[in-house]
Order: structure tokens, then sequence, then C-alpha cells
């Protein structure tokens, strides 16, 4: 086993690893495709952080970091949510959402979350009820990004009622609902997304593979 590979094991079982969330994002997107090009995957991350860092002013704050972030990421490279095939197993492989520039709401945001490790800016995810996003809080500036709808900003409130709109259900967000999820909680809920694309596809094969990775925390 090489060394991507027991760090990404050690990273399932909840023990200190170094590995970066792209780099066990993309560790997801080799089960997919052993063939895939990760290497060139996280150079176009770096491409397009470095594109944003030139067009950011020194000492740029919060809002104008967003804002140049945003007109880059959801307008010069169309970064968008696949609501076509929604369930296309290429939207949990994170080579292939950096390729075709669209994906689920948790691949997308970890292109959004690693593009911001790259810049110091302070970016995490967030589990919502049947949708992940993101926040940015610096201490000044403190929002909630929906990436898989081009980066849309959301109060609280606005949270809710999307929450609400996609499970169909009602729901009661507090303030523990918006704590960071951790690089385990997503590379999980990565795994178990892209299990449920091949559970649609009826490719049992690969599901026993994502269970023997998910089966002591499944």
């Amino acid at each position: 086993m090489n060394t991507l590979a027991t760090e990404f094991q050690e990273l399932l079982a909840g023990r200190p690893a170094p590995l970066e969330l792209d780099e066990a994002a993309l560790e997801i997107a080799r089960l997919h495709n052993p063939g895939a090009d990760t290497g060139a995957a996280l150079a176009t991350l770096d491409r397009w952080a470095g594109a944003i860092q030139q067009s950011l002013p020194p000492a740029a704050g919060g809002l104008q970091y967003l804002d140049t972030a945003h007109r880059f990421l959801f307008g010069e490279i169309g970064l968008r949510g696949d609501r076509e095939t929604y369930f296309a197993a290429e939207n949990s492989c994170l080579d292939q959402v950096i390729a075709r520039r669209r994906g689920l709401p948790l691949t997308l945001s970890v292109v959004y979350i690693e593009i911001a490790r790259r810049l110091l800016r302070p970016i995490h995810g967030i589990g919502l009820p049947g949708h992940f996003v993101c926040q940015y809080n610096d201490g000044l500036v403190n929002v909630v990004v929906d990436v898989f709808h081009e980066g849309a900003l959301l109060a609280p409130g606005d949270a809710l009622a999307l929450v609400e709109a996609l499970t169909g259900r009602p729901h009661i967000l507090t303030p523990s609902s918006f704590q960071p999820a951790s690089r385990q909680s997503i590379v999980l809920r990565m795994l178990r997304n892209l299990r449920n694309a091949y559970q649609q596809q009826g490719d049992a094969a690969r599901v026993r593979q994502i269970d023997s990775l998910l089966r002591p925390r499944y």
C-alpha cells in the first residue's frame, strides 16, 4: 500500500493523518478510476487559486475576497451544481468535477474549501441535513455560501428554508448545525455519495467495494 493510500485509511479511521482534503478526495476518485490524473487536478486547483490571488488587492478583506473568488469561480470558469445528472458517479470524483466544472454540493464545496486553504482564507464545510454548504468567517465577515447554487450567500433563515425545501420536512437549525465539518466526516460523506451513485446504477461490485471501506462506520 502506498503512502497516500495508507494515510487515506488512517483518515477514514479517525486517526491523525497529514492528508489534505483535496488529496483524500482524489483517493476517492481513484476508486472510481484508478488512472485518474490526480496531479493535474491538484495543479488546476493551484492555478485557480493563483488567478484569484492575482486579482485581489493587497490586504483584501473578506467581502473583497468573496466577490473576487465568486466572479472567477462561478463567472469566469463557470463552476455549477449538476442538476441534470445529479446522481452520476462522476459528481463524487474530484478530478471529474474539476474537469467538468459540475458536481454535487459536497464535491463543489471541496473545491471551494481547498482553494481557500491555498489562499489562507478561513472557510470550512458545514453538513446540513440533505445539503452541504461552506462558511466564511474571519471574525468580521461571517456568511454561509451555497457553492452548488453558484455561490449564493445565505442567512441562517435562508439555510433553513433551503434545507426544508430539499428534504420536504420541517427542521430546526441551531448553532450546532453550523459546526465545521471535519476532514473525516467530509470524506465519509463523499464515499456514501459515491456508494449511492453505484447503487442507483445497479453496480453491486462497486457498492461492495465502498462498503468495505465504510463498514466499521457505516
